[in-house]
């Protein structure tokens, strides 16, 4: 469960906000009552540094080597379109 805590609280305690992330703790954090950014354990495995980003020569590769037998008419599509921008607050 992550804790929620405000911009104000990171500048007043930013080390002791680090070690508890260092210790596995995960944040949310709040600016004007509304969520701003997480802030997570490093990952031990890769030294704390993100996997680099796909580019898109990979993305393609991996997208033609799917094989799809998807066939949707287009009010198929929008009605899927219309549903995800409805699910992340899209209008």
């Amino acid at each position: 469960m992550s804790k929620i805590i405000s911009v104000q609280d990171i500048r007043q305690s930013l080390a002791a906000i680090a070690n508890q992330a260092q210790a596995g703790e995960t944040f949310v954090v709040i600016r004007n009552s509304k969520p701003v950014f997480k802030i997570v354990p490093a990952d031990e495995k890769s030294g704390g540094h993100p996997e680099p980003a796909p580019t898109l020569a990979e993305l393609t590769g991996k997208l033609d080597s799917v094989k799809t037998s998807y066939e949707l008419a287009a009010n198929e599509v929008d009605m899927i379109i219309h549903e995800a921008h409805a699910e992340y607050g899209r209008k």
